[in-house]
């Protein structure tokens, strides 16, 4: 009995020993979980790139340049509605054809034979060549004036360079056109080129001749540029590579040859659709 209640005692003793011993143990384990989980850099975010613009058409350019404005487009008959020539017989041929055909509308014609700038300037009497308006008589700054028109188309120089020459001739040009410009302020001017000769005329001498109407038309044409009127090359339509008037144009090619038929004066008319 003695016996049995030592061995009991020992082996409360040992179990005693032995829960010490776990407990001493479980307060040196490290609780994994109270550790602070590590940080992690955080990585910045990208900013999304922005979406491409759409992509514009490109809009070509020609490499030809743009041509340019012309200084004049053709004009139709109404545009001589209310203008006047002024002329002499060469005129006064296309005065006839004009009329007969409307080629150029209402335009009105102060036309003689034998006019010239230099004898325009004369006083009118029964003997003088001077046109006439309505029948009457008159100087040609007068006919201007009295018709109202707008514009005035002059031809002139076949009476005058023989007897002036080229220079004096279109100084009395100018006399006679500033004293239309005296009366009727607002009109247009147009200075037409006059027109050669053929070669088989017979009125060509020492100063009437085709190389003299050329020295004339380039007076005019400067004269025209100085003053800011219109120069019309009318002789350009016409003349021959010789200098002279196109044998098919005139109506009088054994005698003065200068005057035109009906087919030259729709040449004419037709230069001046294409170059007022």
């Amino acid at each position: 009995m003695k016996k049995l209640m030592i061995g009991i005692v020992a082996v409360v003793m040992m179990l005693a020993l032995f829960a010490g011993c776990k407990s001493a143990s479980q307060e040196n384990v490290v609780i994994i979980e109270s550790i602070a989980p590590t940080t992690v850099p955080e990585i910045p975010k990208e900013t999304p790139a922005a979406a491409p613009e759409a992509e514009q058409p490109s809009v070509e350019t020609s490499a030809e340049p743009a041509e340019p404005t012309q200084a004049s487009k053709p004009v139709g008959k109404e545009f001589f509605d209310d203008a006047a020539f002024v002329g002499d017989s060469v005129s006064l041929k296309l005065s006839y054809y004009c009329k007969a055909t409307k080629a150029l509308g209402n335009a009105q014609f102060f036309t003689a034979g034998s006019l010239g700038s230099g004898n325009a300037l004369d006083k009118v009497s029964a003997e003088s060549v001077h046109p006439s308006y309505q029948g009457e008589k008159m100087r040609v700054e007068d006919c201007i004036e009295k018709s109202g028109v707008k514009k005035v188309f002059i031809m002139l120089g076949m009476n005058d360079i023989g007897i002036y020459g080229p220079d004096e001739a279109v100084s009395n040009y100018e006399t006679l056109i500033d004293k239309i410009l005296e009366k009727s302020p607002d009109v247009e001017i147009y200075v037409q080129a006059m027109t050669p000769m053929t070669s088989t005329s017979n009125i060509i001498g020492k100063n009437l001749n085709n190389d003299n109407i050329v020295k004339y038309n380039a007076n005019l044409k400067a004269l025209a540029e100085r003053r800011g009127w219109q120069y019309i090359d009318v002789y350009s339509a016409v003349v021959m590579t010789d200098g002279t008037l196109n044998p098919e144009y005139c109506s009088d090619n054994d005698e003065m040859g200068i005057h035109f038929t009906e087919e030259g004066c729709q040449i004419w008319v037709d230069y001046l659709f294409e170059n007022v």
